[in-house]
């Protein structure tokens, strides 16, 4: 007989919280899709930024690798490297219900990002803005990087808090991961592989999808250590 899972330590917020927190996300991502598509402010302001950025690195050719790195670790190669190994060491320490939800959190927002960018069929920065590393030629809008990456140390971030008892090492965990999510975003708008608001409407479907997950995932866990002898 298997053995159970053995309990985590209580995350401070309850679950609610992140159900209201993706029904926030959800709501604004609502609307800023709508002041994207149907609005002339925010695409005026999109165009004003990647020339603004073009014409700075062009001037400032050092941080570029560097834009270039923070890019790749947002990239469909990196998340799914992550995914799997993180599946694989949860499961390792028998947390086998986190294990397969992090495969499933990643495959469900790839296909939300794939399904939003059929829909909302957006065109990525001209090839006269873009920079030379870009080489995707898929629709723009929302950025997958920034909803993969978002997803993929939002879950990693998830689970090293999970068994922290400290709350500066749970902050450390929530920091860094948070400061690399929005390093791989501007480096998408930095690179002009994507419009501002394709960045910021990918970080906010992703709250809404990874903050709905995670929320199921609490109350599991929460009810499962209720019923635990």
């Amino acid at each position: 007989m298997a053995s159970p899972e053995p309990p985590h330590v209580p995350v401070i917020p309850p679950p609610r919280f992140f159900f209201c927190v993706s029904l926030g996300a959800g709501l604004f991502f609502a609307l800023w899709s709508w002041l994207v598509l149907d609005g002339q402010a925010l695409p005026n302001f999109d165009l004003a930024c990647a020339k603004y950025w073009r014409d700075w690195s062009e001037v400032h050719q050092g941080p570029w690798e560097f834009m270039v790195f923070l890019t790749d670790l947002g990239g469909v190669a990196s998340m799914t490297l992550l995914a799997i190994m993180g599946s694989i060491w949860q499961t390792a320490i028998k947390h086998r219900a986190l294990a397969i939800a992090w495969l499933g959190i990643v495959i469900g927002g790839g296909l939300l990002d794939q399904g939003c960018k059929e829909v909302f069929n957006r065109d990525r920065p001209l090839e006269s803005l873009r920079d030379r590393a870009v080489l995707e030629t898929n629709k723009s809008y929302p950025s997958g990087h920034s909803m993969g990456c978002a997803i993929g140390y939002g879950m990693l971030a998830y689970a090293l808090i999970l068994p922290q008892r400290r709350r500066p090492r749970r902050l450390a965990a929530l920091v860094l991961m948070t400061a690399l999510v929005l390093a791989i975003g501007f480096s998408r708008i930095y690179l002009r592989a994507h419009w501002f608001s394709d960045v910021v409407g990918g970080w906010t479907i992703d709250i809404a999808w990874l903050f709905l997950c995670l929320g199921c995932l609490e109350r599991r866990r929460r009810l499962s250590v209720v019923r635990s002898p």
